[in-house]
């Protein structure tokens, strides 16, 4: 079970008259957006996909490993050496042509052995090459893994690009909800300590005979209705702070708690112009990680594509080997005077044609499939995304003007209550209707920070639309 930390912040004192108490310090988006970035375990996870795909790139390389076989076969009966093969050999693939070089030392001997397969006592070293002359000279399946593998890694990137932003995604939306439960809780208090400070002032009149006793009753009951507002917005700020804490760890990947004292900063408000859209349209179409992955899928079918053609051709390879007495020099023995080289040699042929070809005519065809579906996913993903950034970017712009109309509206409200609380003040209204407005004036506020909070989910859900982690 992990201990739960204090989370150390370098935060700065907050000013603003919203501040609960003097202590109470600003935990800024920005502030939350880095600790996130550093140490959450989704971002840890989305990082070995880079691993991954190293590990296969890595996979891939080692099909053109250079390799090492040793064979030994020997049988012996009733007194009698039937044979005793040796064959050691060094493979190393090239990249280039498909080919395969290979060097070694073969010794086979024995008394049933023939002429073709027997070698001289001390055997015969060799040097070789192996050339595919039609089919796999172009590409072949080594070559293509190896560029798929590459290509992977690209593709692995994106969905890391895509994990942290929905990574990203997530904890702007616990953030600003977090700054609405802490701006409700607030509003609300104040709400509350309005109504207790009118209780107190109405039970004096009461008890002067200014005002009726029915108006103490009506004070203590819309103070008990405000408490039990009050108790409930505490609730859910301290629910929120949990969620939030949720995306709190630190660098020994142990969680951390966010303080009571940390309070959100104030909604930004900036404004998303038309330049930011055609930014963020133009940002979609070229780093949406989706659309990456699609292109980059494109990109590997088009490999097997290559591979396909590349095998309904006929296949011929050519072998040449070099046979000598190069392994003499060790033991100093003599070497035959072989004249120009090579003398000795082994050539080997492999021809081969389907007729039909129906086996790799069907792999190319499925290819080409998928290839025609690809491209018709791309078309439909980047029409959906670009529409996505237009209605994230509607949703912006609607909300920008909803704050400005509901911030005219609780001005408005303001002045209503005060006109209402002078003719109170002088006897020519009532309680009630003072309670009225001063409801009315708070639930607007409550609205408006709603509001913003939306917002700023809004330019969060507009970013992520758009494929960008900002």
């Amino acid at each position: 079970m992990f201990m739960k930390k204090t989370i150390i912040l370098l935060i700065v004192m907050n000013t603003a008259v919203w501040a609960q108490t003097d202590t109470a310090k600003v935990f800024s988006y920005r502030d939350f957006y880095d600790l996130v970035l550093k140490n959450h375990p989704v971002l840890r996870q989305a990082n070995s996909l880079s691993g991954q795909a190293r590990a296969e790139l890595l996979m891939a390389k080692g099909g053109f490993d250079p390799k090492l076989d040793i064979n030994f076969d020997r049988k012996y009966f009733e007194n009698k050496a039937y044979f005793n093969f040796w064959d050691n050999q060094l493979k190393v693939p090239l990249y280039w042509g498909g080919m395969d070089v290979k060097a070694g030392f073969e010794r086979n001997v024995g008394d049933v052995l023939g002429t073709d397969i027997r070698t001289p006592l001390d055997g015969l070293t060799y040097v070789g090459i192996n050339v595919p002359i039609l089919q796999r000279f172009v590409i072949d399946e080594r070559r293509a893994t190896l560029q798929n593998a590459r290509i992977f890694q690209n593709i692995a990137e994106a969905e890391r690009v895509k994990m942290i932003n929905k990574l990203i995604l997530t904890v702007a939306k616990e953030y600003w909800e977090w700054y609405f439960s802490y701006r409700n809780q607030l509003l609300i208090k104040e709400f509350y300590e309005l109504a207790a400070q009118r209780f107190q002032l109405v039970s004096k009149r009461v008890m002067q005979g200014d005002l009726p006793a029915i108006d103490t009753a009506d004070a203590q009951v819309t103070l008990l209705d405000r408490r039990v507002m009050f108790e409930q917005a505490t609730v859910e700020l301290q629910n929120a702070r949990l969620r939030l804490s949720n995306h709190l760890w630190d660098t020994n990947g142990s969680p951390l708690e966010l303080p009571e004292t940390a309070v959100p900063q104030l909604s930004a408000g900036q404004v998303i112009d038309a330049t930011t859209l055609a930014n963020l349209l133009e940002t979609a179409r070229l780093r949406h990680p989706e659309i990456q992955k699609l292109d980059l899928k494109a990109q590997q079918l088009t490999i097997d594509e290559r591979l396909g053609r590349e095998m309904l051709k006929p296949r011929f390879d050519v072998g040449l080997s070099s046979l000598n007495y190069a392994h003499r020099f060790i033991t100093g023995s003599k070497i035959p005077d072989t004249g120009a080289f090579p003398a000795f040699y082994k050539i080997n042929v492999d021809f081969s044609l389907p007729l039909l070809f129906r086996k790799e005519r069907g792999k190319l065809e499925i290819i080409r499939v998928k290839q025609f579906q690809n491209t018709l996913e791309i078309q439909q993903l980047r029409r959906e995304i670009n529409n996505e950034v237009q209605a994230a970017y509607n949703d912006v712009k609607n909300l920008e003007g909803q704050i400005i109309q509901q911030q005219i509206a609780v001005q408005r409200q303001a002045q209503v209550l005060r006109a209402e609380e002078q003719r109170f003040s002088i006897g020519e209204s009532q309680l009630f209707l003072v309670n009225q407005r001063e409801s009315k004036l708070n639930e607007l506020k409550v609205k408006l920070e709603s509001m913003k909070t939306k917002y700023e989910k809004a330019k969060a859900t507009l970013s992520f639309a758009a494929g960008t982690i900002e």
